[in-house]
């Protein structure tokens, strides 16, 4: 270990030069914060600095000769504790001190260097070692935290998301609104963000903001403020490619607050567009916004160039646009319209209503389709299947319970959905079937980046539904309340979101253990009135759990109404809850055993991994209770079907194809019973029902010929009423139920923060998955289902491991788990994306850009890329 003055020495400070020499310990890797005044860098450094307990340090104007700057930079570094953030770093830029700080940046010696500055240093810095201004925009909970912290009262999310809109989540200006609020009570303090915040806020703030920056960027920002979003062929269609390069290049370097949208383009928060427009006359604004939309018109972005003649007041041609383009919404125009205006113009006060109409997923025909668990509401009928069927097909499955089925249909809509609702959608749905599995910040991470996209974007109704689910799934002190959400969403009479964001609720409530019998029968009961007769047999499903746990007499109706449902709706789904209702509810050990193995069997296919609910095991294979004389079975269908009677794999040749296949259904299914006429429908369609029967019967038979005294009933193929099932005595004779209960296991060890219980859990998982599910069965629709969603498990829990090791610091077999995941189903952006971190955590560049260009040719090989 050499000291920070060896480093800095080493790297030629003392001579005045900055490149580092050969033999130098560069430390710890530099972080460049660069970022507009007021967007929070200083924040974010004294939260790395606190959490390291290291110092920081501000730089002034004197820091700008060389020797004052080298010597602060020492003392600093010594005095840090081994991180250090310098504040203020512009004051070196253009001088003779930035050489210094290029060096102190390169050999430090340092575990953390953090160097924050309102503009970038003139050396090239790594982009993965920059901090931008978009980066550090407060989240939705942020804003109204701060507002809590300032006002000692708080705001709801709805609240704190137009604010967050307006602002861009650009901290100075929130604490400037939070610090000028004049309420004495929360809901007039929130009438009085809602009078306020679309106005002209912080104007003078924002002078000093723009004042600080060069007068041609200024300019520039004014004469291109007439359009929504910006990139380099927009703006150098009003300034020119030299301004446009110069505009762009400020904005990508953080100079300017601004946000990132869809296609790489950027938008100026609210407030600064409206502030830059009002500083500008008449004319020119009027000139501005014509030639902005000439520009859009040519791109097809019409609704963008009604946004722009908005901006420019452009009344009469807006009006014009408005008739010969036909209806739009007006949601998000940057400038509000008189009412006189509204009174001359019917296309704009239709486009203004479009936009107020909008903001309810009841509303709109194309969005019923693309929420969770979401209907028709009051009796309206869904959309017909031909107009989204990715997303239709998805849902489907979703309510079904066949959450395994889904999952690659939504990450798929994600990547190539056209339509902005779809997109985000799809997005609220894998988050909340994640949630259950990923960290409480992983969770409000990615909700709040979807309620951000949907408010952009003016699906207002999307944006409160993905608030509600905020509030049901994550544990922010700033997250809202679901019951003020569904107030907001029922004073719109927005009923499909309302269902949504219920259903959210009371599965994650059940899921953490709140069995609350009335409210999931409320639940039901509201479903049914709003024609979601599937999503209202979950509420039941619920119900019966609760009902069964504390005794409840009404267990064995509910019950009954759920099985009738789930086979009546065919809901595979719901099944698992009414197996674990089943399975408390039984007196007998062994039949309650079998009920709660195949809860837990289902659960992890409906994405409930963990029941929250003590149920029952079947004995361990070292406590198998079977009759003298009888014969051990075991099956396995990893990798291709084996049958082994006492641990000797049995020969099958003689066996007809008929019962082969029949021995290989009953073993997917893994000792749960499966319904006569299903079996004989699915094994001999082109025969009549009564011959099909006669020859399930005959297949049968000659299996029980081959194995006489196996199973529990004496049998390998067991009668239950008007079903057959396999006859295994343990859970364990068969790998696939061997898989499912080890992916159960490691899912209860990561929700208890047991890692190296879930890691040895998930090694074992993987070691009873050899390939793939039947393959000698190919492409059979009984098969396909099951072997898919095997193999996806499997995928998924190969890239947990590799992240678990990596936890423990195990790199090797993080990279081998990660490598395992790809070849398992190297169609999974996740297996690619933990093999790429896999390489860089272990140092090995060249494996990772290996990696890189292995995950991109996938993505062009499906046509995303």
């Amino acid at each position: 270990m050499i000291s920070n003055t060896t480093a800095i020495d080493h790297a030629g400070l003392r001579s005045g030069t900055a490149s580092p020499a050969r033999g130098s310990k560069p430390g710890g890797v530099a972080t460049f914060v660069i970022g507009a005044a007021g967007s929070g860098k200083t924040e974010y450094a004294r939260r790395v600095v606190a959490e390291a307990s290291g110092s920081l340090v501000q730089a002034t104007r004197e820091w700008g000769d060389a020797d004052v700057a080298r010597r602060r930079l020492l003392d600093a570094a010594a005095e840090s504790g081994g991180t250090l953030a310098v504040d203020d770093a512009q004051h070196l830029l253009g001088t003779s001190a930035e050489p210094v700080l290029e060096g102190f940046a390169a050999a430090s010696g340092l575990d953390r260097l953090l160097v924050v500055s309102r503009r970038p240093p003139s050396f090239s810095v790594p982009r993965d070692g920059v901090v931008l201004a978009p980066d550090l925009a407060l989240r939705l909970p942020d804003v109204a935290a701060l507002f809590h912290d300032v006002t000692r009262r708080r705001i709801d999310l709805e609240t704190a998301s137009m604010v967050r809109r307006e602002t861009a989540g650009w901290a100075q200006p929130v604490h400037e609104l939070a610090a000028d609020a004049d309420a004495t009570t929360e809901e007039s303090l929130e009438a009085w963000i809602a009078d306020t915040v679309g106005g002209d806020t912080a104007s003078g703030w924002l002078e000093e903001v723009l004042g600080g920056l060069p007068a041609d960027l200024v300019s520039a920002l004014a004469a291109t403020s007439t359009l929504p979003q910006l990139d380099l062929a927009r703006v150098a269609g009003m300034l020119g490619r030299a301004g446009a390069v110069t505009l762009i290049g400020a904005l990508d370097r953080g100079v300017v607050m601004h946000s990132r949208c869809d296609g790489g383009r950027r938008a100026l928060p609210p407030i600064l567009r409206r502030h830059l427009l009002r500083s500008m006359d008449a004319t020119a604004r009027a000139a501005s916004a014509s030639a902005a939309c000439r520009l859009l018109m040519d791109e097809g972005a019409v609704e963008e160039a009604a946004d722009t003649l908005a901006a420019g007041r452009s009344w009469i041609e807006l009006e014009a646009l408005l008739c010969d383009e036909g209806a739009m919404s007006g949601a998000l125009w940057a400038e509000p319209v008189p009412g006189h205006i509204l009174r001359r113009c019917p296309s704009i006060a239709a486009a203004l209503e479009s936009g107020r109409a909008g903001d309810r997923i009841a509303t709109r025909v194309e969005t019923q389709a693309a929420i969770p668990m979401g209907g028709r509401p009051g009796g309206m009928p869904l959309p017909p299947r031909t107009s989204v069927p990715p997303l239709h097909a998805a849902l489907s499955r979703l309510r079904r319970g066949d959450v395994t089925g889904a999952v690659p249909l939504l990450r798929r809509l994600v990547r190539t959905a056209e339509r902005a609702d779809e997109r985000f959608a799809a997005r609220l749905a894998l988050l909340v079937i994640r949630a259950p599995l990923a960290t409480d910040e992983e969770t409000l991470d990615g909700l709040v980046t979807v309620e951000r996209q949907a408010v952009d974007h003016g699906l207002g109704g999307l944006g409160r539904v993905v608030r509600g689910a905020l509030a049901a799934l994550t544990r922010h002190p700033e997250r809202g309340t679901v019951r003020r959400v569904c107030d907001q969403l029922e004073e719109r009479g927005d009923v499909v979101g309302l269902g949504v964001v219920e259903a959210i609720d009371v599965l994650d409530r059940f899921r953490r253990g709140a069995l609350e019998t009335e409210r999931a029968m409320s639940f039901a009961a509201r479903c049914d009135r709003l024609g979601l007769p599937d999503v209202a047999t979950w509420g039941r499903a619920v119900a019966a759990v609760g009902a069964a746990t504390n005794g409840d007499p009404r267990a064995s109706e509910l019950c009954s109404a759920v099985d009738a449902s789930t086979i009546r709706l065919h809901l595979p789904g719901p099944r698992s809850l009414l197996e674990a209702a089943s399975a408390i509810r039984s007196g007998d050990p062994r039949t309650a055993a079998s009920h709660a193995s195949a809860a837990r069997r289902s659960a992890l296919e409906t994405g409930l991994p963990r029941l929250p609910v003590s149920m029952p095991r079947r004995p361990r294979a070292n406590a198998r209770v079977r009759d003298q004389g009888g014969m051990h079975v075991s099956v396995a269908c990893f990798g291709g079907f084996r049958l082994r009677l006492d641990g000797v794999d049995a020969d099958l040749r003689l066996v007809r194809p008929q019962a082969r296949m029949l021995l290989r259904m009953l073993a997917l299914n893994a000792g749960a019973p499966l319904h006569r006429e299903l079996i004989a429908d699915l094994l001999w369609t082109d025969l009549g029902s009564e011959s099909a029967l006669h020859a399930l019967h005959v297949s049968v038979s000659s299996l029980r010929r081959l194995v006489p005294g196996s199973g529990r009933e004496g049998g390998i193929v067991e009668r239950v009423g008007e079903a057959y099932r396999l006859g295994l005595t343990a859970d364990n004779d068969c790998d696939l139920v061997g898989f499912d209960e080890h992916l159960s296991e490691a899912a209860i060890a990561k929700a208890r923060r047991e890692p190296a219980v879930a890691r040895d859990r998930l090694v074992a998982a993987l070691e009873l998955y050899t390939g793939d599910v039947l393959p000698e069965d190919g492409p059979a629709e009984w098969a396909v289902g099951a072997r898919d969603r095997y193999r996806h498990r499997a995928s998924e829990a190969a890239s947990s491991l590799a992240h678990l090791h990596a936890h423990f610091g195990e790199a090797h077999p993080a990279v081998a788990a990660a490598r395992r995941a790809v070849e398992i189903d190297p169609w999974l952006d996740e297996s690619w994306r933990t093999l790429v971190t896999m390489h860089e955590r272990a140092g090995d560049v060249i494996a990772a850009r290996r990696a890189q260009q292995g995950y991109r040719n996938m993505r062009q090989a499906l046509g995303v890329e």
